[in-house]
């Protein structure tokens, strides 16, 4: 039986979520012990052709990463392009996790399973677990994601309309074809104002967006188990591992919830985090999950801590709705940063401490850089304390992130502009180029991708207007202005490290 992976092959990405510094920041502020990431061993099962496991190994050269995979060509690929690269830290090798043998592997400090669990039968899903049990070093940490309940009821009702509509269907290309068509017929029929017809329109429209590959491998597969929260925490449990937090912490916070709401909740969960987090699911309908896990037995706090906050790295794509923001005590500033994340302060420590890292991305600042930093603005020695409290309440409002070291990419642009040369390789391959965040970025000109090829270091602006005026058929004094405003945008989209 052929795999449907080689059939159509599913492009790799990298999941900002599942990079070791993440996963090191997270559960360090969990009172955990995580390995360094500069000396680690990283294992991705289900690794595709490499689109995560490659730039962290290419981010990561004293680290070692090893890639398992089921499909022939996605690990093809893989290898390819690890000898481009010319890597020596990484191998990605082809093999169905029913046959792993997890004494052969050894043991790693991170193991990744990033959109695996959800899509395999039950006995292989077992044996992820097992082999996640039997490979995560004493203080290792793991990444699962998977599909989650409630909100997957939804994604279901669909997925069993597709998959009946093209039940006599063998082709690839025509099951995506027709799957869509039959979704582009479910948006037209619900066409009212009716709230609950909106709500399933919308549910409809981002089957079709989220692209044919996507379509055919997650909603055509035959294999497809969504589940709630409360489940895989006891299934993890069954073998050995607990529950840390959520890859992306801010997803664990109420968000929008009514105060009133949040309060029954907790009486809900009785003091359970695990239940309080189901309940949230409950409320949220949510639909997707990425759990970050750890061995039973070790000591896991009930919340972050702000003093572990010093031994971190803090960045911040927030924006200040004013344009010129006041330090003022009692002037309040709202800072916005992403999926809807926001803060209001009039506290001028808190203003400060924003500040500094919103002028600065994408670069990370220390703990100790921070406090430098608030010290000049303020023009007074800081309290570091409640620098650490504050920086610990703006990333649970998701408003900063926190990185293990300083990422490698630069907020201004240097006299001779360069990428790395992954992202110079992935720009002459295709149109997904991983930045220095660990983000995918989708550069769909020619001459854009063109202009990243160029980002060597060897040349000035001067020296890349003359090589680009040709190709656009504009002056060069034209071309390095717009190189400029160019070159500014692709720094705060983290992709040049000088």
């Amino acid at each position: 039986m052929s795999n449907p992976y080689d059939a159509v092959a599913y492009p790799g990405f990298p999941f900002l979520q599942s990079h070791p510094s993440r996963l090191c920041s997270l559960s360090t502020l969990f009172g955990l012990h995580p390995a360094p990431i500069d000396h680690c061993r990283v294992l991705e099962l289900g690794c595709a052709d490499g689109g995560n496991v490659i730039p962290m190994a290419f981010d990561l050269r004293g680290s070692e990463f090893l890639g398992l995979e089921l499909a022939e060509t996605a690990v093809q690929k893989a290898c390819r392009q690890i000898d481009a690269l010319k890597l020596t830290n990484i191998r990605v090798e082809q093999m169905d996790l029913l046959d792993v043998e997890p004494e052969k592997l050894g043991v790693f400090d991170y193991v990744i399973a990033h959109g695996v669990y959800s899509w395999v039968p039950d006995h292989v899903r077992e044996k992820l677990m097992a082999i996640m049990k039997a490979c995560l070093a004493p203080e290792g940490i793991a990444y699962i994601s998977y599909n989650a309940l409630p909100g997957c009821r939804v994604r279901q009702m669909f997925r069993d309309m597709m998959q009946f509509h093209v039940r006599n269907v063998t082709e690839p290309e025509e099951r995506i074809s027709q799957s869509q068509e039959l979704m582009r017929c479910f948006i037209e029929a619900y066409s009212g104002p009716n709230e609950r017809r909106l709500f399933l329109k919308d549910e409809a429209q981002v089957m079709i967006d989220q692209g044919p590959v996507l379509l055919f491998h997650d909603e055509l597969e035959e294999t497809y188990h969504a589940i709630f929260f409360h489940d895989f925490v006891n299934h993890a449990e069954r073998y050995g591992l607990q529950f840390v937090a959520e890859a992306h912490y801010y997803d664990m916070q109420p968000g929008r919830v009514p105060e009133a709401v949040v309060a029954q909740i907790d009486q809900f969960g009785g003091g359970n985090r695990i239940l309080r987090d189901q309940y949230l699911d409950f409320i949220k309908c949510r639909t997707f999950r990425h759990s970050v896990l750890c061995h039973a037995g070790l000591k896991v706090l009930e919340k972050p801590q702000p003093g572990y906050v010093r031994t971190l790295h803090a960045a911040s794509q927030a924006v200040p709705v004013s344009a010129h923001p006041s330090l003022k005590l009692g002037v309040a500033e709202e800072f916005r940063g992403t999926r809807g994340s926001a803060v209001k302060t009039a506290h001028p420590l808190a203003k400060a401490v924003l500040l500094v890292l919103t002028r600065v991305w994408p670069e990370t600042r220390s703990f100790e850089a921070i406090c430098s930093d608030v010290r000049q603005m303020l023009g007074e020695e800081p309290d570091q304390d409640e620098i650490a409290e504050i920086l610990l309440a703006t990333y649970t409002s998701g408003v900063i992130e926190f990185q293990a070291r300083p990422l490698p990419c630069v907020a201004a642009v240097s006299r001779r502009p360069t990428a790395t040369e992954l992202a110079r390789l992935q720009a002459r391959q295709g149109k997904y180029i991983t930045t220095t965040r660990h983000m995918s970025l989708e550069v769909d000109g020619d001459v854009e991708r063109h202009i990243i090829t160029l980002l060597d270091g060897t040349r000035d602006l001067p020296a890349l207007a003359r090589e680009l005026a040709p190709l656009v058929r504009q002056p060069e004094n034209i071309v390095a202005k717009e190189f400029e405003s160019n070159l500014a945008k692709l720094a705060k989209l983290g992709m040049l490290v000088a």
